[in-house]
């Protein structure tokens, strides 16, 4: 589109230019070739004026050196004189244009080719008094010549001013379709550069781009959840249709079966290996919906679990069942904690629910109710959350670490719970006293977290007046953080368990306060990531303090010059 206004602006000027070319070109050979009939008209006056007779002789011809044609002809038209040419052989010129209008109204004008000269040429004639022809001739070539005199500047005018078109096709060009290049079609919010009669159209385009954002983020948001749960599910999951046919497999299912999973998606669950030993199972699912097996593969054993998804199919999980150690007896403790905290959440708005939906609610308790439903549904929500986060936090590796500012990680996680700190009237404070040029190696969002849930939890086991402070410091050898709150402290006896997950401070007395009992769990995932240590000081009714230390051959590097 740019190339293509540029060159119609370009084109169109340059047209304008040639018409005005040729127009001026049309009226200076029209001036140039009036004013030589009228330089030849002078010069016959002037040979007329000569003689006070008013009489012009061959003899004065002849005597007189003029640089134009001079020719004299008798009545008849016969040739007198000629300054260029023999008269004597000279033809008849009665039938001349010029001559024959010269006899009629006393001079005439031509221009044509001429016989005699084989040039162009532009003639003028008078009549004498005594009947005489007196006609003065010029080529063209004069003509040309003070036509190209002025054409010289007019083209040297010309090359400036195609440069100036050139420049300012180019110039418009850009001006023009700049506030089109720079509309962020990702973003298309209207702006002030944006042309009036676009802004319906950005308008639309963004109202439609904002429908298609969100309805995007839905289904991305839904498809990580799922994805994360399944993808980082040690356990195989596949879902079969009624016909036992495989639909969809994770990886855990795909590295059971051993091949590739195009070679798994679409098959029949008895016809893959194992098939038949499923068979009872299957069965036994048809009649009662679900059911489990265990089943040996070499020297390990595997326990498949099935369960239907009411008349679209069935689900099948396989769980390595071979070392039941303490990390089995942990899953099955999380997946029933998991199971407990979405329920109680659940069964509170659904009895809140239940209760408004049988009238027997006071319309002045509507709204108690109503913020009952919706404090139990953040509180689903902010469980889902910390689960899904706490899943992730398996999936990270060493090889995602980079360099980071731990002072602007730090800042970052105070500035999200400034808010919340004001509401409580908690007063929120950062101390650093690290090296402007430390930096650590690792994962910023995982290090965040950490100070978050940290920072989230000195406000909230604490009292209004109150105060939480993060320190930042380091020593010859270690990288230190302190999380130090003025809050209620937690009992010597709760200190050892409040890094277990779900596990929250006697909830008997700290039952108004939200939360899902994550939060701890994922902070001290994060510190063992970074290859750190945490320990808890405490005392009941001053505060807390968190001590986090790093070593810094681990995570500690000095920017290189």
């Amino acid at each position: 589109m740019k190339q293509k206004l540029f060159r119609s602006l370009l084109l169109l000027t340059v047209t304008s230019v040639a018409l005005v070319v040729g127009m001026f070109a049309w009226l200076a050979y029209h001036y140039i070739t009036t004013d030589s009939y009228n330089s030849l008209q002078r010069e016959a006056n002037l040979l007329l004026e000569s003689d006070e007779d008013g009489r012009v002789t061959v003899k004065q011809l002849r005597r007189v050196q003029l640089t134009d044609r001079v020719t004299m002809l008798d009545p008849t038209g016969k040739v007198l004189f000629d300054n260029y040419m023999n008269a004597k052989e000279m033809e008849n010129h009665m039938e001349r244009p010029e001559i024959k209008q010269a006899m009629e109204h006393g001079e005439g004008y031509a221009s044509r080719p001429s016989q005699t000269l084989g040039k162009n040429i532009i003639y003028y004639a008078l009549e004498l008094p005594d009947g005489n022809i007196l006609r003065l001739a010029r080529t063209n070539e004069v003509v040309f010549q003070q036509a190209n005199l002025l054409l010289g500047y007019f083209f040297f005018i010309l090359v400036l001013i195609l440069g100036g078109a050139f420049i300012a096709a180019r110039s418009i060009t850009r001006r023009v379709l700049e506030p089109l290049e720079k509309l962020d079609l990702e973003n298309p919010v209207p702006q002030k550069s944006v042309y009036p009669e676009l802004e319906p159209i950005v308008e639309r385009f963004a109202t439609q781009q904002d429908k298609l954002n969100k309805e995007m983020r839905r289904y991305k948001n839904k498809k990580q959840e799922l994805k994360a749960v399944t993808n980082n599910m040690n356990e195989g999951m596949l879902f079969l249709d009624t016909a036992w046919n495989v639909q969809s497999i994770n990886k855990s299912a795909i590295k059971f079966y051993g091949k590739d999973k195009q070679e798994l998606l679409g098959k029949n669950i008895l016809d893959l290996e194992a098939g038949e030993d499923l068979r009872p199972l299957l069965q036994d699912m048809e009649v009662l919906d679900k059911g489990y097996l265990v089943i040996n593969k070499g020297s390990t054993y595997f326990q498949f679990n099935a369960s239907r998804i009411a008349d679209k199919g069935f689900v099948l999980l396989i769980m390595d069942v071979t070392e039941r150690t303490a990390s089995e007896k942990l899953r099955r403790e999380f997946s029933a904690n998991v199971s407990h905290e979405l329920k109680t959440p659940l069964q509170s708005v659904l009895g809140y629910s239940e209760i408004m939906l049988s009238g027997l609610v006071r319309p002045e308790d509507t709204k108690r109710f109503l913020q009952k439903i919706y404090d139990e549904a953040q509180n689903l929500l902010r469980l889902i959350d910390d689960v899904i986060k706490l899943s992730k936090l398996d999936e990270l590796n060493h090889d995602m670490m980079e360099e980071f500012s731990l002072t602007k990680v730090a800042e970052s996680a105070m500035r999200r719970l400034q808010d919340k700190a004001g509401k409580a009237k908690v007063l929120l404070q950062l101390e650093d006293t690290l090296q402007p040029e430390s930096h650590v190696l690792g994962i910023a969002s995982l290090m965040e977290e950490v100070f978050f849930n940290l920072l989230d939890n000195g406000i909230k086991y604490n009292h209004a007046g109150g105060s939480v402070t993060l320190r930042l410091s380091e020593t010859e050898s270690k990288l230190c953080v302190n999380v130090v709150d003025t809050g209620m402290g937690i009992p010597t006896e709760e200190l050892p368990h409040i890094f277990e997950r779900f596990y929250r401070v006697d909830r008997s007395r700290h039952k108004a306060i939200d939360g899902t009992g994550l939060g701890l769990s994922i902070v001290k995932h994060g510190v063992l990531f970074h290859h750190g240590s945490i320990r808890v000081v405490s005392t009941m009714g001053k505060g807390t303090e968190f001590i986090i230390k790093f070593p810094k051959n681990a995570v500690c590097i000095q920017d290189r010059k």
